[in-house]
């Protein structure tokens, strides 16, 4: 192997952190360890047992917090011994390297874009760590980088283990209000997308910054050629790795690419991890790989103003193209200035909607997409448009990642509680700019269902769609434009589309004169709507009594003739494909 004359010899006193994988402990990095003292041997080697067994409930910017502390106390016992560490080394397998990007991400200090979770900034914002700029190089072996999901790219054993485990961390956060860590690092999970948020900023800071500052670290990840636990996009984060080096590593998968003394494949993963440790970053970029089909795509700096356009349940979406163009449309200046996304999450029936953790999924789907075009659009800032769960999404993104940030909102149809605080994020955190929701005379699907969910404790669904927000300030900068008339599609008819659009380009709206405006609802479902448990129990009862009919039906099926069976038979069958459809499409 071919390196820099001086890439053996790193500075005279070096420290490396070993960061394990999820359900494995630190002897599983013996091999790795022993490599590196190998061609290092003064270094020292620090590998800490992380709390990341297999049911671990442990919240892994909680594991970052201690992790930080050790490193200080290593630094600072390394200085009282006159033998300050001058190069620091970070490597992680699978969980671990996520988690040593994370270190390192917090050591560099705050960005004002990408804030960090309460549990780093106790006292005030978080600066740069000392030795943050002594960190050379962040090794990163089968990192998931945009975290896991059950996909195809999954060996059938290991499908089948993932889907239990999936029930299992939804029954543990249905008790508890928390995740097994493992569900932490899943694709769009709070974890994942705000690291990979606030390292986009910290890369763009650094590379902007004319000053000696941290946060340039080379970043090399080692890619296991036979790894079926993640998919190669999984793997290859297009959005905070486009300065990483990728390397294949043969003959190896997710978990055997830290076996460095395998008899037959050690040697040529021990290579490879030797290329990581020493090569230069010009030598990596020669033999650097991109193992996806998919492309980094270049940043796009001439767009200054994005918006999100989601629907939401029993909806396709086609609305929202729409809607996106009359934006563009009604746009001052440049239309080029303006990008808009229209992507959709699939048709949500009203069934799974119900279920909390199906929409969390959604959610964690809309935070993906917000990655992307925050790397893609580099100098844009973002507004939003919603409609019915579309309003969910926004609501509970602005909750759990402290680091989006939009500037005017529109919620159409909303399924939002009405005590939704939009202070702490108008006024506070300032996430948001300003808000208009629509509030319709005859939104019987949000007055009956939706709402039942805002009188239970721990639910965060609710009627602002039919109620409207319960503002106590004036010049709180939330609008509500009451009513519109119509039912739960209402606000996203064509004649309300002007509206919406200078909303967004402005962030500004006269609600008097919203077209199609009346006085009030609709009288009966507004008296319905005060008692939504009275509409559940109607449906209740109607549905017992359709599964008595056909409990008749299957008893008179076993005493009747060939032409009787033949009909109670369709019968039965039409029934069940009647639930399937109410199930899956309704």
């Amino acid at each position: 192997m071919n390196t820099d004359s001086n890439s053996r010899q790193p500075p005279r006193h070096t420290l490396v952190l070993l960061l394990h994988a999820y359900s494995r402990c630190a002897d599983d990095l013996n091999s790795v360890a022993a490599v590196i003292a190998e061609v290092w041997p003064q270094a020292t080697i620090f590998r800490p047992q992380l709390p990341s067994h297999t049911f671990s409930m442990e919240d892994p910017n909680l594991i970052i917090v201690r992790l930080l502390a050790d490193i200080d106390r290593l630094v600072k016992e390394a200085e009282v011994k006159g033998m300050p560490y001058e190069n620091i080394v970070l490597v992680g397998h699978s969980l671990g390297a996520l988690l040593a990007r994370k270190l390192y991400v917090v050591a560099c200090g705050e960005s004002a874009q990408a804030p960090f979770e309460s549990c780093f900034a106790k006292s005030g914002p978080v600066t740069s760590k000392p030795w943050a700029e002594r960190v050379s190089r962040i090794v990163l072996l089968a990192g998931m980088n945009r975290g896991w999901r059950i996909s195809h790219h999954l060996g059938l054993a290991r499908a089948a283990l993932f889907g239990l485990g999936s029930l299992y961390g939804f029954l543990a956060y249905a008790v508890s209000g928390r995740w097994p860590l493992i569900f932490n690092i899943r694709r769009g999970a709070e974890f994942i997308t705000q690291l990979r948020i606030q390292w986009l900023m910290m890369r763009r800071a650094a590379r902007e910054s004319d000053a000696i500052r941290p946060g340039k670290a080379l970043t090399i990840q080692l890619l296991g050629s036979r790894d079926d636990l993640v998919a190669p996009e999984d793997n290859v984060d297009l959005v905070s790795g486009d300065d990483f080096r990728y390397l294949d590593v043969p003959y190896s998968d997710h978990d055997n690419v830290v076996r460095m003394d395998d008899p037959r494949y050690g040697a040529g993963r021990k290579e490879v991890f030797l290329q990581a440790l020493l090569l230069s970053n010009k030598q990596l970029e020669h033999i650097s790989v991109i193992p996806s089909d998919e492309k980094f795509q270049a940043p796009d700096y001439k767009v200054k103003r994005m918006v999100f356009v989601i629907h939401g349940i029993r909806d396709v979406g086609h609305w929202t193209h729409r809607i996106a163009r009359r934006v563009k449309q009604r746009a001052a200046g440049n239309p080029a200035e303006w990008a808009t996304e229209t992507s959709s999450y699939g048709y949500f029936p009203m069934l799974p909607f119900l279920f909390p953790w199906y929409r969390r999924q959604k959610v964690e789907w809309l935070m993906d997409q917000y990655t992307e075009a925050l790397a893609r659009y580099p100098n844009a800032s973002f507004s939003y448009v919603g409609h019915s769960n579309g309003t969910y999404l926004l609501a509970k993104a602005l909750e759990l990642y402290p680091c989006c940030r939009f500037e005017n909102v529109v919620f159409a149809g909303s399924v939002v509680k009405r005590d939704y605080n939009w202070q702490r994020f108008i006024k506070d955190s300032k996430q948001v700019s300003a808000v208009l929701n629509f509030v319709a005379t005859g939104d019987w699907v949000v007055a009956f269902f939706p709402k039942l969910f805002q009188l239970l404790p721990r639910h965060n669904l609710g009627s602002a769609g039919h109620d409207g927000f319960e503002i106590t300030e004036p010049s709180s900068g939330v609008y509500q434009a009451k009513f519109v008339k119509g039912g739960h599609g209402a606000a996203i008819e064509e004649p309300i589309w002007d509206t919406i659009a200078d909303f967004v380009i402005t962030g500004k709206v006269d609600v008097e004169k919203v077209p199609g405006r009346q006085s009030s609802r609709i009288w009966w479902i507004s008296l319905l709507g005060k008692f939504p448990p009275i509409v559940w129990a109607a449906a209740t009862v109607v549905l017992y009594q359709i599964w008595r009919g056909i409990q008749s039906l299957i008893e008179a099926f076993i005493d009747c003739t060939v032409l009787e069976a033949q009909v109670t038979g369709f019968s039965v069958a039409a029934y069940f494909l009647l639930l399937w459809l109410v199930v899956t499409r309704v």
